[in-house]
């Protein structure tokens, strides 16, 4: 295989190490969530506590001119906040609009048509439906579309050199939206980086694969949204500057779903040459059986084909609605048979060898990467105990109220058997009962659940990277939500994350006030200083160790009981972990 100076250059020649062959890559080692739709050209304000002063506003008759930019997307015209401290750029095409024949390709470099491109408006959010749990942080988007492959930036004024954040949103691949007010940058970027946030290809638009869908470039047949996610990462590499970043101090963040894409972007030397840092906010575990294997994705693909009487390859001529409608209807059907994978979801990541090499939870992470993992105290909250504030309405079905009921539930978590349910239940509840925390059936359910899909991953992979000898760090969001909502669940971090938490869809989520306002400069600023030079800090006099394993005491807690914002001490729950270990072949 050629090499390049710029392993990140997108020309014709090279569009095959775009994502790698397989024979290349053979040798090589290697969950769902944000708010509204909408463009405001200018983020809400922050709470009095953490709204920096705003210098005078210029006078009225010499506004500051509209910021322009050139890059591989043409010449942009963007917006400025009302103060000049950050400019915008909004719905930037960062490829060809994946329509027609470009369906369930490899993402084409996107062709400038000349002009001043207006980068006024979010571009259109991939075609969604959302679950109801899911709307606890996500809204639906008011604009979809299979033409979605955009991005955002914003940048400080007038400041060169920044470091780069890009942001990859969750949403077990089948939602979220960069146009969402949740994820707006303004706030971040006012601390000093550069915030890119980018829409990529989700559900059967995303993630469909089968033998005759195989890209004639790139030779790629599935994993279309890593593609994009790719591209994303390739597009900054080459324009960051522009914006004044930096293209070689680059930090990727993906929460849940795009906390995984990120890990297995990490391990994947084509996309790994685009960044410097990772941050992995609530990354899941989703090989097979979970996801789908290579093969089994292709026979998913061709009963979704079947229902809708043509071929896989006629799948490319399927109004978008009519299959994003169908795959849903298929998905939530018991599997086709002869499918013995995709028993959890059936839009995540698959291994294929070229984009997404291995199971990321048993791959080692590249030894000059720093890394931040992180995970709410009580992830399984989201998935199984929501209420919204807003409709005054349980988003999810009731909680177990027995053992029995709990023991259903539990078995298939534990492989189908029977026996193995009962000892993950009494792990649980023993472990509960000693630290004093409930062991009623529900609340042990919330914990069996939210780790085994999630935060059992992360503590472990954390742990592994440490033994590794790697720059690794790991903390808890642990900031209780407001009654009569219950938890720190899934997804609860984000509002503070992006200084979005006064908004009127999640004020009465997460709260509003001055702890709130604390809480939230601090996660901001431990991002800034992770960015900056990966030696993150929790506050100007307060290190963040590195981690070295699940038993000592350099893990971070966002938020928690003692009202402090941020704290230094051991993993919470760290006890009921260890039933897993055998069940899942560590």
């Amino acid at each position: 295989m050629t090499t390049s100076s710029d392993p990140c250059e997108h020309s014709a020649t090279n569009r095959r190490r775009f994502i790698l062959s397989a024979g290349a890559l053979a040798a090589l080692p290697l969950s769902g969530c944000g708010g509204g739709g909408g463009s405001n050209s200018s983020f809400l304000p922050l709470p009095a506590a953490a709204t920096p002063p705003a210098p005078a506003p210029a006078p009225a008759s010499s506004p500051a001119p509209a910021p322009m930019v050139e890059t591989s997307s043409g010449t942009l015209k963007g917006q400025r906040t009302a103060d000049d401290a950050v400019a915008f750029f909004l719905g930037v095409p960062y490829a060809q609009p994946p329509v027609g024949a470009l369906r369930f390709r490899s993402p084409q470099p996107y062709r400038a048509p000349g002009g001043v491109f207006d980068a006024t408006a979010f571009g259109a959010a991939s075609l969604q439906t959302l679950p109801a749990y899911v709307t606890w942080i996500y809204p639906s988007p008011a604009v979809q579309s299979e033409d979605c492959l955009t991005l955002n930036v914003w940048a400080p004024s007038q400041r060169r050199k920044l470091p780069v954040v890009v942001w990859l949103h969750g949403g077990a691949w089948r939602t979220g939206a960069t146009s969402m007010p949740l994820m707006n940058g303004e706030a971040l970027a006012r601390k000093g980086v550069v915030v890119v946030t980018a829409n990529f290809r989700l559900g059967a638009m995303g993630t469909l694969s089968h033998p005759d869908l195989v890209d004639p470039d790139t030779g790629t047949q599935a994993n279309w949204q890593l593609q994009d996610q790719i591209a994303v990462l390739q597009w900054v590499r080459r324009n960051a500057e522009a914006f004044g970043g930096d293209p070689a101090n680059v930090c990727l963040i993906g929460q849940s779903a795009g906390g995984t894409s990120g890990a297995i972007l990490a391990q994947n030397p084509v996309a790994r040459a685009c960044f410097q840092k990772a941050m992995l906010l609530s990354p899941a575990g989703v090989p097979a059986p979970t996801g789908f294997t290579l093969a089994d994705a292709g026979r998913y693909a061709e009963a979704l084909a079947a229902r809708l009487q043509t071929t896989p390859s006629g799948l490319r001529d399927i109004p978008a609605s009519t299959l994003h409608q169908a795959e849903l209807a298929l998905n939530a059907q018991p599997l086709p048979a002869g499918i013995t994978s995709g028993r959890g979801l059936r839009a995540a990541p698959i291994i294929d060898g070229q984009v997404c090499l291995s199971d990321w939870t048993r791959t080692a992470w590249p030894g000059d990467l720093p890394l931040v993992i992180t995970n709410t105290l009580t992830e399984g909250s989201f998935f199984l105990d929501a209420y919204d504030p807003i409709t005054q309405a349980r988003l999810t079905p009731a909680l177990p109220a027995s053992r029995a009921e709990l023991l259903a539930l539990v078995t298939p978590q534990a492989g189908g058997s029977q026996a193995n349910a009962d000892a993950v239940i009494d792990a649980y509840t023993d472990t509960a009962a000693r630290e004093g925390r409930s062991t009623a059936p529900g609340d042990v359910w919330i914990e069996i659940y939210g780790d085994r899909v999630l935060r059992n991953f992360s503590v472990r992979y954390a742990a592994k990277v440490a033994g590794d000898g790697g720059n690794v760090r790991y903390a808890t969001y642990a900031h209780q939500i407001q009654a009569p909502g219950r938890g720190v669940p899934h997804c609860a971090e984000l509002p503070m994350l992006f200084g979005s938490f006064g908004l009127d869809y999640y004020r009465d989520k997460v709260g509003a006030g001055a702890a709130e306002a604390q809480l939230s400069d601090a996660l901001m600023t431990a991002v800034l200083s992770f960015a900056s030079d990966g030696n993150a800090r929790l506050a100007p006099e307060l290190g963040w160790p590195r981690f070295s394993g699940a038993s000592d005491s350099a893990a971070a807690s966002f938020g928690g009981q003692n009202a402090a914002v941020a704290t230094i001490g051991p993993v919470p729950k760290v006890a009921q972990l260890g039933v897993w270990d055998a069940l899942l072949g560590y």
